[in-house]
């Protein structure tokens, strides 16, 4: 870790917003910049934020194993047959054309073609 006096003039104003926008959330900051100095300052604002950082990442991991499940289900549904969504997609688009009105079509005919490999 560099010591305060060797960064940059760019690190300093960055480290200052920093310290700056946490000193709403964790007063405390205060105390250690005037005791500790802006290493211990700094090093206590990492360790607050870590918290956040493991919600996010597991949050993160959460979301793209959910992303990664709905593309498996997706490729191993009937609906991905072309024999299967051919014979769906006809059957909604002729009730279209009866019935005319696509909110009709749609509400009776997707729930059998996105619930196929179910029924299947």
């Amino acid at each position: 870790m560099k010591n305060w006096e060797n960064l940059s003039f760019v690190q300093k104003i960055f480290v200052g917003l920093t310290l700056l926008a946490m000193a709403g959330l964790a007063p405390e900051i205060a105390l250690l910049l005037q005791f500790g100095g802006m290493e211990v300052a700094f090093a206590f604002l990492l360790f607050t934020l870590k918290p956040i950082f493991t919600w996010w990442q597991h949050s993160f991991g959460t979301l793209k194993k959910a992303i990664s499940l709905a593309v498996i289900l997706l490729r191993h549904s009937a609906s991905a047959k072309p024999a299967v969504f051919t014979l769906q997609a006809s059957f909604c688009l002729l009730a279209v054309v009866l019935t005319g009105s696509t909110v009709f079509a749609f509400s009776f005919f997707m729930p059998g073609l996105m619930m196929n490999s179910v029924l299947v």
